[in-house]
């Protein structure tokens, strides 16, 4: 799939009070300011970058070394991940993650509701292999919303909204909400395991494609805050932190960085996948909000 142009103009949307089109890290994005919460979304990859809720310190880690542009998939924040995940299920895909995350994407709406944005990009036109749209209400919770229509092609769909949520240490958090779930360990070429019925802690290198769509909350002392991640329309919730091991061979990802971010993925993958006819569309979605 080749990426739009960054050049590709932007529809003529009316955009309501706090929203502006200017340029984010260099690239054509969405800026968000309003009394609720503040945010950066890039058209490129339909890319939620930033979500600040008033009060509150962000979100979203976002890597410092990260690339922007046309055809780069921005290291942080929210991608978008489909129409497959990782190599896809048959492992034979040569571009990770698929292709969602590498286009530009086009405004299609932007409101206010209260003190809440709602924004609406959609894949170009020119895309015929499917139809996506990404939704976001931000305010004082954030809401993200994926839905993908098959194009002429039945399509066996995986896709993720692959957060990365900021913490003040990935070694001292603690994950409530999976306990006793079945997973794939991705570390050990997807060997089946069994998460203890006990809150989560990450000691080592994580790629876990946990048998669960529960609510997850991220316990952060250090932050002195809570992450509630409640997914809808998802089959897996994928954990991942690269650790000291695996960050030295991530080249938009300082060595350092790594305890500085968690991966809490809303997803539909391998097994989880879902079978689309043509035409037919299948929704995922995340909120979050933030708890002192």
């Amino acid at each position: 799939m080749t990426s739009t142009s960054s050049a590709a103009p932007t529809p003529s949307v009316p955009l309501p009070e706090g929203v502006t089109i200017a340029p984010v890290h260099g690239v054509q994005g969405l800026l968000v300011d309003t009394p609720a919460a503040t945010a950066e979304l890039l058209l490129d990859g339909a890319h939620l970058l930033s979500w600040i809720p008033a009060g509150q310190t962000d979100l979203l880690w976002l890597s410092p070394d990260s690339a922007f542009g046309a055809g780069e998939a921005a290291r942080g924040g929210i991608p978008l991940i489909g129409p497959w995940f990782g190599p896809g299920r048959d492992l034979a895909m040569e571009v990770k993650h698929g292709w969602l995350r590498s286009i530009r994407w086009e405004l299609a709406d932007a409101a206010r509701e209260g003190d809440d944005v709602l924004l609406t990009l959609r894949t170009p036109e020119d895309v015929k292999a499917l139809h996506a749209t990404a939704e976001f209400r931000i305010g004082g919770e954030l809401s993200v919303d994926l839905t993908i229509t098959a194009g002429p092609r039945p399509l066996e769909l995986e896709a993720a909204l692959h957060t990365y949520l900021a913490v003040g240490d990935v070694r001292e958090i603690e994950l409530r909400g999976l306990e006793g779930a079945d997973y794939l360990d991705n570390t050990r070429g997807l060997a089946p395991e069994v998460l203890p019925d006990a809150p989560l802690r990450l000691t080592a290198a994580t790629d876990r494609v946990v048998d669960s769509a529960a609510e997850v909350t991220v316990a952060d002392e250090s932050l002195g805050r809570r992450i509630v991640s409640t997914p809808r329309g998802t089959a897996k919730t994928v954990v991942w932190n690269p650790w000291d091991t695996l960050v030295t061979g991530m080249a938009d990802v300082p060595d350092t960085a790594w305890p500085e971010f968690v991966c809490i993925e809303p997803a539909i993958a391998k097994d989880g996948f879902v079978a689309l006819a043509p035409g037919e569309s299948h929704r995922i979605g995340v909120t979050y909000r933030i708890e002192s």
